[in-house]
């Protein structure tokens, strides 16, 4: 990741628009309007052509497990120029940013096949633009942070084990605390709950965290930043042991005999064990 500060964004549409999200393909393009609204957003502030850096990680569900498609974000708080200098935008705007996010969504609907008489109906109704949160916490500082701030919101399901509190075999409870830190407590038949569950699995290679702009994974070299095909497995050299390759006595080189699939012994069984030739001790 890049090493320059990030904010962290939460970012959504009204629920009359839900029903029009329910297609994973307009899902998306609802995550990828994000990045075309920052970048226009950020060159007109700094007065120059930027290339904003954004992670964006999908939630189609809210605390109480309906369909509530929104967006977290993980923004450089700036962008990189022409050249790849990286030019810095101390103020982020959240209010102003509203109506941009308002008109691109509404465009890109509008060309997935929302009606124009919504569009306009939206509008006329959010003159004030459409949902906006900034992190109060501000600038996100170190890469660690960032990544943690990442794996956090990818790694959150639809419901914790710690919030269902019963379940007796036909009728689920759970509780969420919601914006005002009120504790809500929520009945469901198990039919109901397995429904809300379900509804949330995205198809077959639906990716629901998505790199755009200055971490495309086709430009980011171009600014600094390592790309990674995949994870890296780890072996044991990554933990400061070394693959035995050869006898440690007779130095011959090891060849794979045989494996023997069976249970550990027990506590107190002695396990058999070759020593080194000068020692006193003899095979059990």
């Amino acid at each position: 990741m890049f090493g320059v500060p990030h904010r962290h964004f939460v970012m959504s549409v009204p629920d009359s628009l839900w029903s029009f999200l329910r297609d994973w393909d307009v899902m998306r393009a609802y995550m990828g309007v994000a990045i075309k609204a920052f970048e226009e957003y950020f060159s007109l502030i700094v007065r120059r052509s930027v290339k904003v850096g954004v992670i964006v990680v999908l939630h189609p569900f809210g605390k109480d497990m309906r369909f509530q498609p929104h967006l977290h974000l993980i923004l450089t708080e700036g962008g990189f120029d022409n050249v790849g200098v990286f030019v810095k935008c101390c103020y982020v705007p959240a209010d102003g940013f509203r109506k941009k996010w308002q008109y691109e969504v509404l465009k890109n609907l509008q060309l997935a096949g929302l009606p124009n008489e919504v569009a306009t109906l939206m509008y006329e109704k959010y003159r004030k633009g459409f949902y906006v949160w900034l992190h109060k916490r501000g600038t996100i500082s170190h890469p660690k942070l960032i990544a943690r701030y990442v794996g956090r919101y990818v790694r959150h399901p639809a419901i914790a084990n710690s919030r269902i509190t019963s379940f007796d075999g036909k009728t689920v409870r759970f509780f969420y605390v919601d914006h005002e830190d009120k504790r809500v407590n929520v009945e469901m038949t198990a039919e109901e709950f397995i429904t809300a569950l379900i509804q949330h699995i995205p198809p077959p290679q639906f990716k629901m965290i998505r790199y755009y702009g200055a971490y495309a994974r086709s430009i980011k070299r171009k600014y600094g930043a390592k790309v990674r095909s995949s994870i890296k497995q780890l072996n044991l050299a990554h933990f400061g042991f070394e693959k035995l390759i050869h006898c440690p006595y007779c130095h011959h080189k090891l060849e794979f005999v045989a494996y023997c699939k069976k249970p550990p012994p027990p506590n107190k069984e002695k396990l058999e064990y070759w020593t080194e030739p000068n020692s006193q001790k003899t095979r059990n």
